[in-house]
């Protein structure tokens, strides 16, 4: 991403193009890098596999695979607590990340007046930013635990939220936006490696595909909805800074959520010790709040 976005903004300098002219680089050399990445990947590595269960004989593929979604989804409310809150906290918490950009850049055009080379400069540091994000993630979960790593992250992305929404009012502070821009880089570079740290250290053993294939869901399923805010605030007469703090509801709704899910080891015992398609044994579970 951080060699792609250099290439738009070289080519949109060179060509002296207006937004919407970046825009049709942006896009046309996003398809042209797709199809090529994506049809080798298709084309040679995709061997085949054995299939990791059967459909039953008096049902079909696409029955039996509801009905496994459905007896997971029950498995995961009725029993198992880590798993139930922690993609309740992914839902809301990465719906923020991935509006960020949108609602980030209505801000910088609107509001600070930033032109297209300005704003892809802001997306440069959050690019750039995320590499010591990711190695800052590692080591305070390699100190700590993934569980608590994640909520400081959480809370450092509130602040950071709160500051820029405080203090960015106008074109005089655009300078200010690429500080903000590298702190939100920090901490995407921290939360993303750190949730998938937590998730595969809490799921049951077994049921990988199916799991992954949840929380990819989860992280998506509510994306429309901090952007759907920040235009309901705007078309209510509210400032956009507001708008923009709203994405701390998100936030920290995710830290609720990861606050109640316990002891962390306790979590991963339970993981390793269970099964999702059976009974699994009663361990205690001790709310742990940071």
């Amino acid at each position: 991403m951080l060699v792609f976005l250099i290439i738009v903004m070289v080519l949109s300098s060179s060509l002296a193009t207006d937004q919407v002219g970046t825009a049709r680089i942006s896009q046309s050399l996003a398809f042209f890098v797709c199809t090529c990445v994506f049809g080798l990947a298709w084309k040679f590595f995709m061997s085949p596999r054995p299939a990791l269960s059967h459909v039953p004989s008096d049902s079909t593929l696409l029955k039996s695979g509801f009905q496994k979604l459905f007896s997971t989804y029950r498995s995961l409310w009725s029993r198992w607590y880590a798993l139930r809150y922690f993609l309740l906290s992914v839902m809301l918490s990465e719906s923020a990340t991935a509006a960020l950009s949108t609602i980030s850049t209505t801000y910088m055009t609107l509001v600070l007046g930033m032109n297209s080379n300005q704003i892809g400069l802001a997306f440069l540091f959050v690019f750039v930013a995320g590499i010591p994000g990711s190695k800052l993630g590692n080591y305070v979960g390699n100190a700590l635990n993934p569980l608590i790593s994640a909520k400081l992250c959480l809370v450092v992305f509130i602040i950071n939220t709160t500051l820029a929404a405080v203090l960015l009012k106008g074109p005089d502070h655009i300078n200010s936006m690429y500080i903000f821009a590298s702190m939100w880089g920090v901490c995407l570079g921290w939360l993303h490696p750190t949730h998938s740290a937590l998730y595969i250290t809490i799921i049951p053993r077994g049921s990988e595909s199916e799991m992954m294939g949840l929380y990819l869901f989860s992280g998506s399923v509510l994306s429309f909805l901090p952007p759907f805010v920040f235009t309901f605030l705007n078309e209510i007469g509210m400032s956009m800074d507001i708008g923009l703090a709203s994405l701390n509801l998100f936030f920290a709704g995710g830290f609720f959520f990861l606050s109640i899910i316990g002891n962390y080891n306790d979590a991963v015992h339970f993981a390793l010790v269970s099964q999702i398609d059976e009974e699994p044994p009663q361990i205690p579970v001790i709310p742990e709040v940071m």
